[in-house]
């Protein structure tokens, strides 16, 4: 018969009141239902996750190479597939608006489940009583009857104790309780999840979180956009190491081989950082010194909260300056040499005896587009220029284009520009990155793995024992681990001549089968 009438109670939440299950809402309780929703919250992860990996299919647009556009790369580099990806809007995927607006709906999702559980869960485990009613003590899955006294109940307290039970006694009745606080296991879980998740969010924030890409040349002192250019970083200098064949061991001299060309093994930038200070008269930034240092693979240079990483360099040097000779091509004697600073060229040239050279134009990536003369960017990597020599006997100039295998209207002229020599540079890339989420996504992490072993390796034990007219009713409750609640509290009742709990859920079931 008392397998046949029982129907165990749901305990999750001690049969408490939840918002979202009321039977009348309003507009406000329907979406507070949806978001408390288990089902939501796991659609909502699933989304993000796969969310996610759509954006590692291919590099983001702040890890592509800065020369080239985005609207260029993708398409260039991954065929069709990666136009529609950046057309998509995928290139930034981690910061869109819908990506950021799943986090946010997770979120929300999150603390309104929360607080819809933990409240009325805390309500109900803080008042519960010592003595339960026969329908509570009946509708749990563990229990047992028998004939006995109040004096076996005052017998198995101490016993309960030393397992660590707290205990709690009303006219006779005995309610003993361990490890309360592994029911909010769940709870901290979701502490930990919204600091992870709020982390993440707060990357959109200004000021939280910086990453740039800086390309640097040797010599050269740029300003730090990340630092709103406050302060700036000169490229001293940029060494880099290949690894020789020769003198790597014989089962590494075969990958290398295959790898072709030279394979480096380390590089690093050494650097000076400035902090601007003001600025002069003719509008340029005056720069303090700050600190100098080197930032290798795997070793940033810091400063505040920013951290300069070795990321990338240049595979061809560039050319830093170039020189010419101003030759009479009559004679050819050489009247003076130039150098042009490519980065800063001047445009006028004031030479000896009365020479002057103009420089009418500057294209730093010389190609030539519809029969006119152009440039690609602006880095100078085939610089050709346009020069006008004014020399005594011409005062109003020759003009000449030259460039790199290039020399153009030279033939007719008096004089004539020819190249002296060059200084190339070495191109830098860094990284430029700063994270004050990091904190929050660290404690966030910590949290939740601390929610996740107070759920998992301390289960809730209750024990309710209550005598009525010489009949003990006896009902054992436990969130995890039901053998261990079993095997720990039947000990304490053989001990005091009690019966063991018995598992009615089990009995239920074996019942059926017959």
């Amino acid at each position: 018969m008392m397998q046949q009438e029982y129907k165990q109670l749901d305990m999750r939440y001690e049969e408490a009141e939840l918002r979202s299950k009321r039977k009348n809402q309003s507009w406000i309780d329907r979406t507070w239902t949806f978001f408390s929703s288990v089902k939501v919250g796991l659609w909502l992860i699933g989304l993000i996750i796969i969310a996610s990996g759509v954006g590692t299919i291919f590099p983001q647009e702040m890890y592509i190479p800065q020369a080239v556009p985005p609207e260029e790369f993708y398409g260039k580099e991954y065929g069709t597939a990666g136009e529609i990806y950046y057309a998509l809007g995928f290139h930034n995927l981690f910061e869109s608006w819908w990506y950021i607006g799943l986090i946010t709906l997770l979120l929300l999702s999150i603390i309104i489940v929360s607080i819809d559980r933990f409240f009325p869960l805390y309500r109900a485990l803080k008042k519960q009583p010592v003595i339960q009613s026969d329908r509570f003590m009946g509708g749990q899955r563990f229990g047992a009857e028998a004939t006995g006294t109040v004096k076996q109940i005052d017998a198995i307290e101490p016993l309960l104790k030393k397992k660590g039970y707290k205990i709690r006694r009303q006219d006779g009745a005995l309610l003993a309780e361990k490890q309360r606080f592994g029911r909010w296991g769940p709870y901290i879980n979701h502490i930990g999840l919204v600091l992870f998740f709020g982390g993440a969010m707060l990357r959109i924030v200004p000021g939280m979180h910086e990453d740039e890409l800086m390309w640097i040349r040797e010599g050269e002192t740029l300003p730090v956009e990340a630092t709103d250019n406050k302060y700036y970083l000169e490229n001293n200098s940029f060494n880099i190491e290949f690894y020789d064949p020769a003198k790597e061991p014989e089962k590494f001299r075969e990958a290398l081989k295959r790898a072709g060309g030279s394979v480096p093994k380390n590089y690093d930038t050494q650097m000076t950082l400035y902090k601007k200070t003001g600025m002069t008269e003719d509008f340029k930034p005056k720069l303090e010194k700050v600190k100098s240092g080197e930032t290798a693979v795997n070793q940033p240079f810091e400063f505040g909260n920013y951290q300069v990483f070795q990321e990338q360099y240049a595979a061809d040097p560039e050319f830093k300056t170039m020189s010419f000779n101003i030759e009479n091509q009559k004679t050819g004697k050489v009247v003076d040499t130039i150098k042009v600073d490519l980065r800063n060229p001047q445009e006028t040239y004031k030479l000896k005896n009365g020479y002057d050279v103009e420089l009418k134009d500057f294209l730093p990536d010389f190609v030539v587009k519809d029969g006119k003369p152009t440039t690609n960017s602006s880095r100078p990597v085939n610089p050709a220029f346009v020069f006008t020599i004014k020399s005594p006997e011409h005062p109003k100039g020759e003009r000449s284009l030259i460039g790199i295998k290039l020399n153009v209207g030279g033939d007719e002229n008096q004089y004539k520009m020819g190249f002296a020599g060059t200084e190339l540079s070495n191109i830098s890339g860094v990284r430029i990155k700063k994270d004050l989420t990091l904190p929050f996504l660290f404690a966030g992490g910590m949290i939740f793995m601390v929610g996740l072993l107070l759920g998992m390796y301390w289960p809730h034990r209750r024990l309710w024992l209550k005598e009525r007219n010489g009949q003990i009713n006896i009902a054992g409750f436990t969130n995890k681990n039901a053998l261990g609640l079993q095997k720990e509290v039947n000990l304490a009742l053989t001990e005091v001549g009690l019966p063991q709990l018995e598992d009615r859920q089990k009995l239920r079931e074996e019942g059926e089968m017959k």
